[in-house]
């Protein structure tokens, strides 16, 4: 008897909690509401370009309707910062932009280094011409000169020296 209850109880359990768990048909491959149709499938030269290339192509466009278009679609994927907008058409960079409006001020650097310092949080040093740039998970935390003989930002803390205890060791 208790064997058959059980049995009972398990199959009845998952006979009833298996359609709350599961979606509506089609719910998966259509957006929720018609604005996000709009956005997801929309149509242009620039819906299909990967964002770090819009970015980095922005700073080489010649006329204003490029530009323009460029800014408009890094929009639409919520890209960019005030400090971006801003500074990207005076071709100027400042702490707290993105570093997609640092690719659009400055264009692609000369070289890149980056470090995990820790889970999910990146720094990375940026060589341009007259500039080393840090940024840290895609923000700008530091903008310095680049002078000759004078060495990039590290991209590890040095340690601290840390003092003994004030307990002699056993």
């Amino acid at each position: 008897m208790k064997k058959t209850t059980i049995a009972f109880g398990l199959i009845f359990g998952t006979l009833v909690s298996t359609p709350s768990y599961s979606m509506p048909p089609g719910s998966h491959s259509t957006p929720s509401t018609p604005a996000g149709k709009r956005i997801i499938e929309r149509q242009g030269e620039l819906s299909k370009v990967d964002t770090l290339n819009l970015c980095v192509d922005y700073h080489d466009l010649k006329t204003e309707e490029q530009r323009q278009n460029h800014i408009k679609e890094l929009d639409l994927r919520s890209q960019l910062s005030e400090q971006d907008h801003k500074l990207a058409p005076l071709h100027k960079v400042s702490n707290s932009m993105t570093m997609c409006g640092m690719y659009m001020s400055k264009g692609k650097p000369l070289a890149e280094k980056s470090r995990q310092i820790r889970p999910l949080t990146f720094k990375t040093v940026h060589v341009y011409d007259d500039l080393y740039i840090t940024t840290q998970s895609g923000m700008i935390t530091a903008i310095l000169e680049r002078k000759e003989g004078v060495m990039p930002p590290a991209l590890v803390p040095e340690k601290p020296r840390v003092q003994a205890p004030p307990v002699a060791p056993k």
